[in-house]
């Protein structure tokens, strides 16, 4: 049978109603998957902690407050709050995170009115010195002003319901950076796991 002859056989009924039996929501799943995976090649390898200070120093740099309350601890702000908290458990503090954050952000908004961002400024995260704990987190970055390197500090982040907060934040130099590497984060998830589960106030 020559060539022509296989070209012009027609198609069976059973390879018709196969082709029809393709539903037409592949192609929306292809496309769906597709763009899954996309965004997990661009953003899903950044550990969580590190989005938490990318956002943190976003939301500072934008002046967006509300955004930097959301990224810090509870421990963190309540110091800088009224003594009502003083009395709180770890767990009452933790449930009153809403009403931190809005105060927080109030003061913060105040404290930075005489203080405005240069421009040109962002944090560059230092990947190789970011450890993470199962409840704790370590991340190192510097900051960047006009394309040139102005200082580095260091996050240490708490586990606050399965989100990592900021918990402290201070400046470092180059001779912190061997003993950032060589810190054991269990001993860090330890006293943290002790702070979250004590039943009285600190």
């Amino acid at each position: 049978m020559d060539k022509s002859s296989h070209e012009n056989t027609p198609r069976s009924a059973v390879d018709l109603n196969a082709a029809r039996r393709v539903p037409r929501s592949i192609f929306a799943i292809i496309l769906i998957l597709s763009a899954g995976l996309y965004w997990f090649a661009a953003y899903g390898d950044t550990p969580a902690p590190v989005k938490t200070v990318k956002n943190f120093y976003q939301g500072y740099f934008d002046r967006d407050f509300d955004t930097v309350a959301q990224n810090l601890s509870v421990f963190w702000s309540v110091r800088f709050l009224s003594d009502e908290y003083a009395s709180m458990t770890p767990a009452e503090l933790l449930e009153n995170r809403t009403k931190i954050e809005k105060e927080i952000s109030a003061v913060i908004a105040d404290s930075e009115k005489e203080n405005p961002v240069p421009s040109g400024v962002n944090v560059k995260i230092m990947k190789d010195y970011t450890q993470v704990g199962q409840k704790s987190a370590i991340v190192v970055y510097s900051f960047i002003e006009n394309g040139k390197d102005v200082g580095m500090e260091a996050s240490i982040l708490i586990l606050e319901k399965s989100k990592f907060r900021i918990f402290n934040m201070s400046p470092i130099d180059d001779t912190s950076l061997d003993q950032i590497k060589s810190l054991d984060m269990s001993i860090i998830d330890n006293n943290f796991a002790e702070l979250l589960d004590n039943p009285h106030a600190e």
